[in-house]
């Protein structure tokens, strides 16, 4: 019984709110100005101003952080393979300089070393100086 006169009482509430409500929408001052449409901005006899279109120039994306990282790891990996190409360089040429060397003071014969072997010496010796130069 208490249920039911709650519930009689709560639809009599809510009649009441929404009287209320139609109310206060009836009360709302109306807009007195009309939305103007594109032919009454043709029809009238002011100056039109247009704005350049600026939609022709392209838009440059910037590049994304996951794009960024993928660039730097890529850039990582070429640079140290340049290194690792360039250390396995300068290392053959030490050890082609060190068997020159050797062989400079294994060979008898004066005119030999003076003439071949400190020259090789002489052209390794700059190709070695140049990719120690090179090394990135």
């Amino acid at each position: 019984m208490k249920t039911l006169a709650l519930l009689l009482l709560l639809l009599a509430a809510d009649d009441t709110l929404v009287d209320a409500a139609k109310g206060a929408k009836e009360k709302r001052k109306k807009s007195t100005t009309r939305v103007l449409t594109n032919a009454d901005v043709k029809k009238s006899k002011g100056k039109i101003a247009t704005t350049p279109n600026v939609s022709g120039d392209p838009v440059n994306a910037e590049p994304t952080m996951l794009e960024k990282h993928t660039a730097a790891k890529a850039a990582d990996k070429a640079l140290a393979e340049k290194r690792e190409a360039s250390d396995a360089l300068i290392a053959a040429l030490e050890k082609d300089l060190a068997a020159i060397e050797q062989s400079y003071y294994n060979t008898n014969d004066l005119d030999y070393r003076d003439t071949v072997l400190v020259k090789r010496f002489n052209d390794v010796k700059t190709k070695l100086e140049a990719a120690r130069a090179a090394r990135p």
